[in-house]
């Protein structure tokens, strides 16, 4: 099992459980939020203001600048920017933000030493050698865990930041379900537009079509943080006691198996089944994604799912 280079390797990651102050407060309010969290960094920039910067593995170049764009303006204005450190959008991200000399968190879909792509690893030895933070659920040594790993992942990149940005996301991308995942949580979403042509921007259009503001560079990301309403930090432990409260059944197959059979052939919102279940509707969402993420549902227009009318298909988170 591969392990990351140099002495950013040696050091173990530390633990901030759920009800110790320095958990994340933004995080703590989400269904489903992690119990736990392993962190090796900088763990102060959880809990900082931060913008998820997520899209494509297989990024067009233009995608790869827009992305290193938005980065490294984002974290010139002090912004935290947050990814997956995944190749293409995400490392954009993560680059654009340290070559201006700021803050980054990159999570991670299993142990902190181990669920680096490869082309990634010097990129995430940096980010914690030049003040900035990886962190993920699960403890050293964990390696990634199937196609779930990635969507369960996602939920902690939304969770973090206070907007998403879609910088070029396909029909079926893992980038959909970060904005999804974002949007149950109350969180804002903005995308970067493409040519309608482009299937590379196929899912990136849906988005807008639903409602999502478009974004043209880090000036548009700014403005709506500006326009965001002021973030009570002090009233946030109260509501995370709260969400503890309603959390869903830890099982997560059986969880997916539930909301797979509340499906029909007729969309319906994330809302009403949640309300059907008994279930928070973040937790409801969750699940929906992952399930149309290996084709056992469809999403349809205005955020509504049903059954799919094809068999279902593999894609990657």
């Amino acid at each position: 099992m591969a392990r990351l280079p140099d002495r950013v390797a040696a050091a173990r990651s530390r633990r901030i459980r759920r009800d110790d102050p320095s958990y994340p407060p933004l995080l703590g309010v989400i269904d489903d939020a992690p119990p736990s969290l392993w962190v090796r960094g900088d763990a102060s920039l959880l809990a900082a203001t931060a913008v998820a910067v997520v899209g494509a593995r297989h990024a067009t170049a233009l995608g790869l600048e827009m992305g290193e764009r938005l980065g490294a303006g984002l974290a010139a204005a002090g912004i935290v920017v947050v990814s997956g450190c995944a190749i293409g959008i995400d490392a954009a991200a993560h680059r654009g933000a340290l070559d201006v000399g700021g803050a980054t968190v990159a999570v991670l879909a299993g142990g902190l030493d181990v669920a680096v792509p490869p082309s990634n690893r010097s990129l995430a030895s940096r980010i914690v050698r030049e003040g900035g933070c990886l962190a993920g659920e699960h403890a050293d040594g964990t390696p990634i865990a199937g196609r779930w790993a990635f969507p369960r992942r996602n939920r902690i990149i939304a969770g973090l930041a206070r907007v998403v940005v879609v910088v070029e996301a396909a029909a079926r991308s893992g980038a959909l379900i970060t904005a999804r995942l974002a949007l149950g949580a109350g969180r804002e979403v903005l995308v970067v537009p493409g040519h309608p042509l482009t299937e590379a921007y196929a899912g990136s259009n849906a988005l807008l079509g639903d409602g999502a503001r478009p974004v043209l560079d880090a000036g548009d990301v700014l403005a709506e943080l500006a326009g965001l309403p002021r973030l009570d930090v002090a009233r946030l432990p109260a509501d995370r006691g709260d969400a503890a409260r309603r959390d869903p059944p830890r099982d997560r197959a059986g969880l997916r198996a539930r909301v797979h059979a509340s499906l029909g052939s007729e969309p319906r919102a994330p809302e009403s089944l949640a309300l059907a279940l008994g279930l928070p509707v973040g937790a409801v969402l969750g699940a929906l994604t992952e399930l149309e993420l290996v084709g056992l549902a469809r999403v349809r227009p205005g955020q509504r799912f049903s059954l799919p009318r094809e068999p279902p298909r593999r894609d990657e988170g």
